[in-house]
């Protein structure tokens, strides 16, 4: 994939501390990025409304503030509402997609790059959640929430910014602050649940924004990984280069996207869990409920 062989690059020049070589082009993304929010602030863009409550789920920088997951967490949170997810899917194997319809049966999944187009075919849902929609201001948002660590200095491509961190959100959420993924279930190929991989020797594999957490939850379990193998972001894995030797641990989001196999690969199942203190997810749960009602009314 291009994508890819432009990020090895850009990995290499960081490698080798020459990123700034990008410097021109950051600038000209961050311009760009001013300049399509200016047409939007002043309405000079059109932006379309449709009937049901619609929650965007983003972030400002490249890479995983864990916005699927989020995304799931939300979902189930207000499934007693009719809820539909639009995605925008990447490439031909959409794995956030694919892992949301499998965890979320009562939900409409939706998958496109024209987000308004798809928001119109399902106007009888109480509410529609936009899975990294920040930047999708084609369409209009009741309800803005934003994921975010600590900003890096520089906009794409020496950076990972890709808006600015001055625009307004209605809800904050810090992942590892506000809200953390723990580890719910092991499980096989199978759906069968494993108990414990405690004292395992594996060998592991993800094409995830944060292949280094994906690792750590894995020692975290007790389990000693003798061979790791890192994707970019939605690759689909070579299963080739992996043997029936010692057992083989991934994501969920990396498993949706495996081929019939036999080999002895075993999942993780996160679920989000909210801070000690939920505050603002309840404040977040109860502004959508009420912006629900209240649209009901009119």
């Amino acid at each position: 994939m291009l994508r890819n062989r432009w990020l090895q690059f850009g990995q290499r020049l960081i490698e080798l501390r020459l990123s700034w070589v990008f410097a021109p082009f950051s600038f000209l993304y961050a311009l760009a990025v001013f300049f399509r929010n200016f047409l939007y602030d002043c309405s000079l863009l059109k932006i379309t409304k449709v009937t049901p409550v619609v929650v965007s789920i983003g972030n400002v920088v490249a890479g995983g503030t864990r916005k699927t997951p989020f995304t799931l967490a939300l979902a189930r949170a207000l499934s007693h509402r009719s809820v539909a997810i639009l995605s925008r899917g990447y490439g031909r194997m959409p794995d956030e997609a694919i892992l949301l319809a499998r965890r979320l049966p009562q939900a409409r999944i939706c998958v496109g790059k024209d987000r308004v187009e798809l928001a119109r075919t399902i106007q009888d849902v109480d509410l529609i959640l936009l899975d990294d929609g920040f930047q999708h201001r084609k369409l209009h948002r009741d309800i803005d929430v934003l994921l975010t660590r600590k900003q890096p200095d520089h906009y794409l491509p020496w950076g990972f910014l890709r808006d600015s961190p001055n625009r307004k959100a209605d809800f904050v959420f810090v992942p590892d602050s506000d809200f953390t993924l723990v580890v719910k279930r092991i499980l096989d190929l199978s759906f069968q649940e494993i108990p414990t991989i405690q004292g395992w020797k594996v060998d592991i594999f993800s094409a995830i924004a944060d292949a280094g957490q994906f690792k750590k939850t894995v020692e975290s379990l007790g389990a000693e990984i003798i061979r790791t193998r890192n994707y970019f972001d939605h690759e689909i894995p070579d299963l080739q280069e992996f043997s029936h030797v010692r057992p083989i641990l991934c994501t969920e989001k990396d498993v949706v996207k495996l081929p019939t196999t036999d080999l002895p690969i075993y999942y993780l199942e996160m679920e989000v869990q909210i801070a000690a203190s939920p505050k603002k997810w309840e404040m977040l749960i109860e502004k959508i409920e009420e912006t629900i009602d209240n649209r009901r009314t009119l």
